[in-house]
């Protein structure tokens, strides 16, 4: 949980990775970017989709085997209706993230934060340490689909409601340096209405996270932000992955390319 950051905050550099359901695909191609610029990353944070690319990253996957593994898996097939507590069961979820990463945060290379929200006490949780599994589908727990989950006394949901691009987090492991990639619904690329009560329902709560996004980057922002142009894409298009990860690597190519690190 948020607390003294680790010493030495200026020697670590961190990455920030959003929440945004199939656009975090695009994280993929931002840590393509990323790799091949040989930049040195010694922290991770993640919210919701950014914690399940950032963890799997954390572990010591490069970009090759994370898309990979995005490649090899029906994500739609990990949502498991169920009767009550929430319209999905986190069961699937939960065996994919065990499948793929070690079972505690010991197990990985880089420190790593999963971004949660306590939706008692209102606040932004920094999952960092004990069981890894259970934290990034903490993270990952979209409000109103999966049920709340319980760690550590706490009944968590997605990091999303509150810090859906976890700058803050990437510092509090002690990033002295942040790159930020951003997938977040962008209101100043789209120009299409929501159609139907269920898109009006989603755009409104993209709305939301969005301005209260702009906020937290105005208080805190990162060193070097990356906003791939994602246009047309929406938090369920899963089956666009070949279209959505490159934009994110070309996003972050342009910027790096002007970065002098």
């Amino acid at each position: 949980m948020p607390g003294e950051r680790l010493p030495d905050p200026s020697l670590r550099r961190g990455i920030a990775l959003a929440g945004g359901a199939a656009r975090g695909f695009a994280h993929i191609g931002v840590l393509r970017a990323v790799e091949e610029r040989g930049l040195d990353v010694s922290v991770v944070a993640g919210t919701s989709m950014g914690a399940i690319v950032g963890a799997l990253w954390a572990s010591g996957l490069g970009w090759e085997q994370i898309l990979e593994i995005a490649r090899s898996t029906s994500w739609l097939r990990l949502i498991d209706f169920r009767p009550r507590g929430g319209l999905l069961s986190p069961r699937k979820l939960r065996e994919f993230l065990g499948r793929y990463l070690p079972d505690d945060f010991s197990g990985l290379v880089r420190p790593f934060a999963a971004v949660a929200t306590d939706v008692v006490r209102g606040r932004s949780v920094y999952l960092h340490e004990g069981d890894l599994p259970s934290a990034v589908l903490a993270s990952a727990a979209y409000p109103g689909l999966f049920p709340l989950i319980e760690r550590d006394g706490l009944q968590l949901t997605d990091g999303g409601v509150l810090d859906n691009l976890p700058v803050e987090a990437a510092r509090f492991l002690g990033a002295g340096w942040t790159l930020a990639s951003d997938v977040s619904y962008d209101p100043d690329r789209e120009n299409e209405p929501p159609a139907g009560l269920v898109e009006l329902g989603r755009r409104a709560v993209d709305l939301m996270q969005a301005r209260l996004t702009q906020v937290r980057l105005a208080m805190n922002p990162p060193d070097v932000y990356v906003r791939p142009d994602l246009a047309g894409i929406g938090l369920e298009h899963f089956g666009k992955l070949e279209e959505i990860w490159p934009r994110g690597y070309e996003a972050a190519r342009a910027v790096l390319d002007e970065v002098e690190l």
